[in-house]
């Protein structure tokens, strides 16, 4: 270890590390406030050293990134998955689709040897990205693509470091994609009348998509239903494969109005639960973008909409969102007085009706604290909204993971952590009362 004390100066420790220059092994000075992190320091640098030792540089010279995108996947279908014996096939025409749209146009024909710090980061900086969200797979796949090549052709993960940079996808914010039941039930409201049950189903289990479309009359057995089997989507080709994207099968209890809707749609004990309207197997596509998207685009913005009639925009709102408040429901009770309508404070459908609203024609109605939500909701979303109702009911993590259908506690706890934060200053007084009390019992004890 090449370290040492300058002792002067405001960097007073120095670092002397080695680098790989033109084939050879050279060394550089670096210099650091503390002892720790120059000795951190040292041991990446020679770290780095011995990955870089072990790399044949004129392989990255000559292979491009398409070339490893197909070794890669080829090494996905023999090795990859959770048990290693093979990445799913719907997983692998995932990755390729990003692949195809997001990295090949700028990184396709381009050598490893050129995927250079520098480069990345104009890319990530200055790229142009049809979407934020396209950007962020985009640049977390070509990261999983580099983490491969380290040690193949490559020392280091020159994307790595920009994961840092990216936008919060919709799995990582979750609080903003939990809805509550008001929320889920207007999303329905503005729904068909084929699809408003699944949306309300999918809220009160938090179903994957795959896990809704494979499910079959005999999977709701005594009040609960048995999560077994995925749908799968290869080349536009349609599939059913008797695992879970947790790898287990799982049961989850049925709340009545679930059982409720599950009973309704069964009919064969081999029959699909849930189907296109016309009978086909569903389809997240055509669900997401033909059923979904029209109905929270009417469903998402329904507050503002309301104010925006009562001439009262951005009075009420809570960060991102507008809130029906007080002075909401206020102007609400004067338009019903005018109309003669029954005095409620809610915006019924009549009341939006005498407001000429177009939203009329749906059958929900807004009350006191009913707020707005993203208008980006999505069919995944659904998921956040169970697992947050099920922990506002009082679940523990371990019931929240049984919903969630994930792997490991671990995984529920670092998805939603936020959800079982408890107020840390009650815990305070709980534990003053229990210090409290065992205090004056310690003191009756010395009386006696």
């Amino acid at each position: 270890m090449s370290v040492k004390n300058l002792a002067t100066g405001k960097l007073p420790w120095e670092c002397l590390y080695p680098v790989m220059d033109g084939g050879q092994r050279k060394y550089k000075r670096k210099k650091f406030r503390t002892k720790r992190e120059a000795e951190d320091f040292d041991r990446e640098a020679y770290a780095k050293l011995d990955s870089s030792s072990n790399v044949d540089q004129s392989k990255a010279e000559k292979m491009t990134v398409e070339q490893l995108h197909q070794e890669w996947l080829q090494y996905l279908r023999g090795t990859g998955g959770r048990k290693n014996t093979g990445t799913a096939g719907n997983t692998l025409n995932r990755y390729d689709e990003i692949y195809r749209s997001v990295i090949e146009p700028r990184w396709g024909g381009a050598p490893l040897a050129t995927v250079t710090d520098k480069a990345v980061r104009g890319w990530v900086e200055q790229g142009k990205f049809s979407s934020p969200s396209n950007k962020a797979k985009g640049v977390r796949q070509f990261s999983r693509l580099m983490n491969y090549a380290v040690g193949r052709y490559v020392a280091a993960n020159t994307v790595k470091p920009y994961l840092k940079q990216l936008p919060k996808s919709e799995d990582s914010d979750v609080e903003r994609y939990s809805l509550s039941m008001r929320q889920v039930y207007r999303i329905a409201a503005c729904s068909s009348e084929h699809f408003a049950p699944i949306f309300v189903f999918l809220a009160l289990t938090g179903l994957r998509f795959g896990e809704l479309a494979a499910l079959r009359g005999r999977d709701v057995e005594n009040g609960a239903l048995r999560v077994r089997r995925t749908q799968r989507t290869i080349d536009n080709k349609i599939s059913y494969a008797e695992v879970t994207k947790g790898g287990e099968r799982r049961t989850i209890p049925l709340t009545q109005i679930a059982l409720d809707i599950a009973e309704a749609r069964r009919r064969g004990r081999d029959d699909h639960l849930f189907t296109a309207p016309r009978g086909g197997d569903l389809q997240n596509q055509n669900v997401n973008n033909r059923a979904l998207k029209p109905a929270v685009k009417i469903a998402a913005s329904a507050v503002e909409r309301l104010q925006n009639a009562l001439n009262m925009a951005d009075e009420e709102y809570s960060g991102d969102f507008h809130v029906y408040g007080p002075e909401t429901a206020r102007a609400v009770e004067q338009v019903q007085q005018a109309h003669g309508l029954p005095v409620t404070g809610e915006a019924d459908p009549e009341t939006r009706q005498a407001l000429s609203l177009p939203d009329a024609a749906h059958g929900y109605t807004l009350n006191r604290q009913d707020s707005d939500f993203p208008d980006d909701f999505s069919l995944h979303g659904f998921r956040h909204t169970c697992v947050s109702l099920v922990v506002g009911a009082g679940a523990n993590v371990k019931l929240a993971q049984s919903f969630a259908g994930h792997a490991s506690a671990a995984m529920t706890l670092d998805t939603y952590s936020h959800l079982f934060a408890d107020d840390l200053t009650g815990v305070a007084e709980a534990l003053g009362r229990i210090a409290a009390e065992a205090q004056d019992a310690a003191r009756l004890e010395l009386h006696r």
